[in-house]
């Protein structure tokens, strides 16, 4: 099934719901896999491109937890890896997924 992704933060700080409409969407599958990293287990969520060539459509989703629930919509937050000149961390994301 496909879903439409609107990201709700950027580098961990809440992007304006008028910007949000505004901005870009990805459209694709949503998925969820267990990962293990250093001998800790994660739950990961990730969007699959509709298309099988492309490149991943948006930071995969760490830790999510659904957050919101409507009739067309629902919310999940969780962590993102950003990469910087220092290095990579972790920051908080939400995702807004909806059909498209």
């Amino acid at each position: 099934m496909l879903f439409k992704i609107a990201l709700l933060r950027s580098r961990g700080r809440r992007i304006p719901w008028r910007d949000v409409v505004n901005g870009p969407h990805y459209v694709g599958q949503l998925t969820t896999y267990s990962t293990e990293i250093d001998g800790e287990r994660y739950h990961v969520a990730m969007l699959r491109p509709a298309q099988p060539m492309e490149d991943a459509l948006v930071p995969e989703l760490y830790e999510p937890t659904l957050v919101g629930f409507s009739v067309l919509a629902f919310r999940l937050r969780g962590f993102e890896r950003v990469a910087s000149a220092r290095g990579a961390f972790g920051a908080v994301q939400e995702w807004h997924c909806a059909l498209p």
